[in-house]
């Protein structure tokens, strides 16, 4: 191994009086201790005093392969970190890393040089020089260290760990996180090869518009504050579904290596979202999880945050927060399949609402096949091509990015939302992450190659095809509307329901408890009332939600009427009060 060049102390004071001499100068030098780098390794070069007081240079004692140690920085929980450059044997190039500071001098420490390919002495008078110089020796310039991807300090991590640099931001940032994905994520063939063969063929195909704008969208999350959402398309098996998932993918990955199913558990999805903060998660095939894996990981995942643990040194450990967009695929909705064994509430169903993929021209996914005999042709291209093209759409779309573009965002969010029908609540909410869509989509233009609107209107296209099944209200208002009905339709003109006036002596001729109310005819035309038992009431049509709630909504669509004076809710009939419906169907209203 090549050694560092040393001399005595006599020797090195005199070349500095040497060195001086033209200037009439003499500096007088005190030997110390020191480490010195170079292309054999890192050496630690100590001091020896002769019989005369002399101070000497010892014979330099290695202490691994050449490390260079180019700053130091703490990450969001607090732990610190020197910042290393090393170059790896295997690959023949240069990597930076960080190494925590806490592992210093142990045999954890040791171990995680070793495994990075670099040797280290065995010694122990080895291994306590090198603690020396990772605590002390290097350049102490700070950096901005993350354990998650997405945006940091100016600059968006991928999965992978590359930095990319947004224009007018020039921190030093780096990656300490999951990088089990790190492969997926390389850049593989070229932009213009993507927009030619892949980008391309969005126009005027609604389903693939979204694709690539949720792509697009996943990192302006954090720009516009946004929360964590996302999209279900579902529809048969052929109709493309996977197709566009990994089109949306080919934005920033390898789609054969970063398509997820719904298979997994909460911990790990809320360990990917981490690593994939700021990001696009794609899971497919929600049939393939279970109803309760699928309510706790939209809750999981959009909520943003992991759960409480404690540390085991006293308090708790850090928690990791996270956005993310989602772009899910199945052959149903996931109300659908969570129907008999859980409840897909509102928070879920705006959370992840659903999207038919069928965009309505018997091609599947879709609208125009760009010159392909068949959509199953086009989806042949389109995988062929994601598979070989990808990588490179997002990093330039980052690219674009400046200061400017939070305000550039939320002005095309609300030239979107200006011309959609007035909506409230949950759908509302909804409506916004169409919007945000349609910005991105726009905004990333320039990447994709696609003509100014092209992309907005397939967003409006699947808005739309979303708002025909879900209306422009209240999902749980729906939900307590659809309730009601169901219950009227399977029981208002059976059994269940007793004919007005058949109680003797004010006592019902009917009270088993299959008993549902009384149906009273108001005149021959078929205008009847149905008086329904509050028990009934709470537990057939209120069902999970509350009744006041059911009864504000009811009420609300003029179906359920006023109780008597006195009794807002409730009226009195023979031994009892009932709720009063106007009909066995509610009005008709929007």
């Amino acid at each position: 191994m090549k050694e560092p060049n040393t001399s005595t102390g006599q020797g090195r004071k005199l070349k500095l009086i040497n060195a001086f001499a033209g200037s009439g100068s003499i500096t007088d030098y005190e030997l110390k201790p020191r480490f010195e780098v170079n292309g054999g390794g890192v050496y630690f070069i100590d001091i020896k005093h002769d019989a005369d007081g002399q101070a000497q240079e010892k014979a330099p004692l290695w202490l691994c392969d050449k490390i260079e140690l180019i700053g130091k920085g703490q990450d969001e929980s607090g732990q610190q970190y020197r910042i290393m450059r090393y170059r790896n044997e295997l690959t023949g190039q240069h990597e930076t890393t960080v190494y925590p500071l806490a592992e210093v001098g142990t045999q954890a420490g040791i171990q995680r040089l070793r495994g990075m390919g670099l040797a280290v002495g065995q010694k122990r008078l080895q291994t306590d020089a090198l603690a020396m110089y990772l605590q002390k020796d290097g350049s102490k310039e700070g950096w901005h260290i993350s354990g998650k991807a997405g945006w940091h300090a100016g600059s968006y991590i991928l999965p992978s760990g590359e930095v990319i640099t947004a224009t007018g931001h020039r921190q030093r940032v780096i990656y300490h996180g999951d990088k089990s994905q790190a492969a997926a994520y390389q850049p593989s063939g070229s932009l213009e090869a993507w927009q030619r063969d892949i980008a391309a063929h969005a126009a005027g195909n609604s389903r693939l518009c979204l694709a690539l704008a949720a792509a697009f969208a996943a990192p302006l999350l954090e720009l516009v504050k946004a929360e964590s959402g996302g999209f279900h398309l579902y529809g048969d098996s052929s109709d493309g579904k996977t197709t566009a998932a990994r089109v949306a993918l080919s934005v920033w990955a390898d789609p054969a290596q970063s398509l997820l199913t719904w298979q997994g558990t909460g911990l790990g999805f809320n360990n990917t979202a981490t690593a994939r903060n700021d990001g696009l998660l794609v899971l497919d095939e929600i049939g393939q999880a279970a109803p309760k894996v699928i309510g706790n990981t939209v809750y999981g995942i959009m909520n943003g945050i992991n759960k409480v643990q404690g540390a085991k040194d006293g308090g708790n450990r850090h928690q990791s927060r996270w956005r993310v967009l989602v772009l899910s695929t199945g052959e149903k909705t996931p109300d659908s399949i969570m129907q008999g064994y859980a409840e897909w509430n509102a928070g879920q169903n705006t959370r992840l609402p659903s999207i038919p993929a069928n965009a309505g021209q018997g091609m599947g996914i879709y609208d125009t096949l760009h010159g392909f005999d068949s959509g199953a042709a086009l989806s042949e291209h389109l995988a062929e091509a994601a598979a070989h093209h990808h990588g490179h759409a997002g990093a330039a779309f980052i690219r674009l990015l400046d200061k400017d573009s939070p305000a550039h965002i939320t002005e095309r969010m609300a030239a979107f939302m200006q011309t959609l029908p007035e909506m409230h609540g949950q759908a509302r909410r909804v409506a916004k992450r169409f919007a945000l869509l349609a910005a991105a989509i726009e905004l990333a233009a320039p990447v994709t190659g696609l003509a100014a609107g092209v992309g907005m209107a397939g967003i409006r296209q699947c808005f739309d095809a979303w708002l025909q099944r879900n209306g422009y209200g209240s999902y749980e208002d729906a939900r307590i509307i659809t309730q009601a009905v169901n219950f009227m339709q399977q029981h208002a003109y059976g059994e269940r329901f007793t004919e007005w006036g058949s109680s003797l002596n004010g006592q019902a001729d009917r009270t088993d408890r299959q008993h549902a109310g009384y149906r009273r005819r108001l005149d021959v035309i078929g205008h009847d009332e149905f008086w329904v038992i509050p028990a009934v009431f709470q537990a057939e049509i209120c069902q999970s939600f509350d009744p006041a709630k059911a009864i504000a909504v009811l009420r609300g669509i003029q179906w359920l009427q006023e109780g008597d004076k006195g009794h807002s809710t409730r009226r009195r009939y023979a031994y009892g009060r009932f709720y009063v419906f106007a009909g066995a169907e509610p009005p008709e209203t929007d």
